[in-house]
C-alpha cells in the first residue's frame, strides 16, 4: 500500500525517539508504538495519529490529530501531548 509517509521512515523515527512497534494491522492501515507509558497509534491512509496516555490532571486520555505530516509526527513522538489545532480528545 502507498502511505503518505513510508513505513520505513515512520519506523526509523519511532526508534530514534525510544518507541518500539507493538502492533501492525495492515487490514485497517494502523501501526502502533509504545515507550512503556504512552501508546501512539498511526492510521496510515489519512495520517490520523492517536496518543493514549495518562494526563496529569485528566487521567487516561486519547488525543487524536488529523492530517499529520512528517514534522508534526516527529513532534508528537517527542512530546505526545502536543496539541496541533487539528484534532480532538477523548477521556474515559
Amino acid at each position: 500500500m502507498n502511505y503518505k509517509i513510508p513505513l520505513d521512515v515512520i519506523e526509523a523515527l519511532a526508534k530514534s525517539e525510544g518507541y518500539n512497534r507493538i502492533d501492525f494491522q495492515e487490514n485497517i492501515g494502523m501501526i502502533s508504538y509504545s515507550d512503556g507509558s504512552t501508546r501512539i497509534n498511526i492510521y496510515l491512509t489519512k495520517m490520523t495519529v492517536a496518543t493514549c496516555l495518562t494526563h496529569p490532571k485528566k487521567g487516561a486520555t486519547q488525543l487524536f490529530r488529523k492530517n499529520v505530516g512528517y514534522e508534526m509526527l516527529k513532534q508528537i513522538f517527542q512530546y505526545p501531548r502536543k496539541h496541533t489545532g487539528r484534532g480532538y480528545y477523548k477521556t474515559k
